[in-house]
């Protein structure tokens, strides 16, 4: 596990290791988010590399009380890989403004969960609706939310498991929805 405030303190001293270790731990997770938007190998890798460029240049806008590292890392690579697929789009002449079903895809968990799913949790158990909240809405990992709560791992995932599939009653028309839910 990384000390997450050093490597911060790190990149915001300009120590190229910082964004290494960054680099090293988060790459993979942030390349699966970008390749699920742009649906390229090749373009998903250089947009991770504009995503880190991004981190770098924009550490001293990162926030700890308003997200967690990961949930502002993501959501950096999220807005960098909807604005390549929106320039791309643009750039083969569908400048029309229209994405129809593409568009629904590339909104982002925050954009939809922020709305819809704060909606659709408040009139869930407490145990459920804050693990929702947590995990989607938030960015907390399984062991993170554990730790919190103080409760062992085996009954967030059951938890969560079961808030989903309540989520997915509710949503059984909302396809746009279900593929964030399927999606994370």
């Amino acid at each position: 596990m990384i000390e997450i405030q050093s490597v911060i303190l790190s990149i915001r001293k300009g120590e190229e290791s910082g964004l290494k270790i960054l680099y090293h731990h988060y790459a993979d997770a942030l390349y699966g988010i970008v390749l699920r938007i742009v649906k390229r190998q090749e373009e998903a890798e250089e947009v991770l590399q504009a995503v880190f460029l991004k981190i770098w240049n924009n550490i001293e806008s990162y926030n700890e009380t308003k997200a967690t590292l990961f949930t502002w890392m993501a959501q950096i690579a999220r807005n960098s890989a909807i604005d390549r697929t929106r320039l791309k789009s643009f750039e083969m002449g569908n400048n029309t403004g229209s994405f129809d079903l593409s568009e629904s895809e590339l909104k982002t968990d925050s954009e939809v969960s922020g709305i819809d799913i704060k909606v659709l949790i408040k009139d869930m158990p407490e145990k459920y609706r804050l693990l929702i909240d947590k995990m989607f809405l938030q960015g907390y990992t399984q062991q993170e939310i554990a730790d919190e709560m103080d409760i062992p791992l085996g009954t967030v995932k059951t938890r969560l498991r079961d808030a989903i599939s309540k989520l997915r009653d509710q949503l059984k028309d909302e396809k746009h929805l279900l593929y964030i839910l399927f999606v994370m």
